[in-house]
């Protein structure tokens, strides 16, 4: 029996033929123009900018970090500083740049905190960054100035709460991780001891010092200097666990604040909308820095917990932090205008 071919079937399964033919060029181009997205990323220096001012545990960190993320990523990154207003300058100075992987953002906690703490804020840092990964984990230490009449953290206490409100201490700025933790501490004992924010840890450490203040709970790597030389007593730490560095200061949990377990910890994030491929490449730079054994080496010498992770656990322990910050904030009646 004879196939008889029709001119019209064979023109529309040309037709169909060529125009699958197309498509699957295009979608093996598109796919091949990704892939050298993103093994060309990145292809210029890098921006990193750092809301905090000198001479703090984030520009210690970004100090460390960066010189060798540039050598890793093959390029350079240079930091931009833009401290102030909690982090917010440098925070808005993020968002009005382009999604494109080459402007970042070192940040902390502080950025979680301020969803709770900032009644006008007009950004959302969970659904206007992306997250590219954490670096470091801090303890605090409670730091006393040297004539304050107790030597240790049970005399601490003891004095808090006969003192409450005569008794002073300060931060390294209004909503900051230090001054929540002192809230969190001093609302389990029931005190409310006054606060003097400061632009920085700097200026508070100055006022340490100069006995214009009782207490500051600081980051180990500010802290250090002072404890070495006897300028400082250290009183407590504020995680779950002793630190290596200094393991006969007792914890808060250990004192009879069940739970308590509150640390500093800092990342990376970027502006929202970063193509996934940029994301990605950013996230795997920044863990094969810091997970060099000399950056860890150097960070854990001056008082930090090397600590990457993927962004996917940066965003997770973002969230759970902004959770429990907000809790001191409402708890304590935080605010600022």
């Amino acid at each position: 029996m004879h196939q008889i071919k029709l001119k019209g079937q064979c023109r529309s399964t040309s037709i169909f033929t060529r125009f699958y033919l197309i498509i699957s060029l295009f979608l093996v181009g598109l796919g091949l123009i990704n892939t050298l997205h993103a093994e060309e990323f990145p292809s210029k220096s890098i921006r990193w900018i750092l809301p905090y001012p000198p001479g703090g545990g984030g520009d210690i960190v970004a100090r460390i970090v960066t010189p060798k993320l540039s050598t890793t990523a093959a390029q350079q990154i240079y930091v931009d500083y833009k401290p102030g207003g909690g982090t917010v300058i440098g925070t808005q100075t993020l968002l009005a740049s382009k999604a494109d992987g080459y402007t970042v953002m070192h940040t902390a906690e502080q950025m979680a905190a301020n969803g709770s703490l900032l009644k006008n804020l007009k950004y959302s840092a969970e659904k206007d960054v992306d997250f590219i990964g954490s670096m470091v984990k801090t303890p605090l230490v409670l730091l006393a100035k040297l004539d304050l009449p107790v030597s240790n953290a049970q005399e601490l206490i003891a004095y808090m709460k006969a003192e409450d409100k005569k008794v002073t201490y300060g931060s390294w700025g209004q909503g900051g991780m230090n001054h929540l933790t002192m809230e969190a501490f001093a609302g389990r004992l029931n005190v409310n001891p006054v606060h003097a924010p400061y632009a920085g840890a700097a200026p508070a450490i100055k006022d340490l010092l100069g006995g214009v203040i009782d207490l500051y709970f600081s980051d180990l790597a500010t802290a250090l200097p002072y404890i070495k030389a006897g300028k400082l007593k250290p009183l407590l730490v504020s995680t779950r666990e002793r630190i290596p560095l200094y393991p006969n200061l007792p914890t808060l949990q250990e004192l009879g604040f069940d739970g308590f377990d509150m640390y500093s910890y800092q990342g990376l994030v970027a502006p929202k909308g970063l193509p996934p491929e940029v994301l990605s490449k950013l996230s795997e730079l920044l863990r094969n820095t810091v997970n060099l054994p000399d950056v860890k080496s150097e960070l854990s010498a001056r008082g930090f917990i090397p600590a990457s992770s993927t962004a996917a656990e940066f965003r997770t322990q973002f969230l759970d932090s902004q959770t429990l910050l907000g809790n001191v904030i409402r708890q304590r009646n935080i605010s600022v205008e």
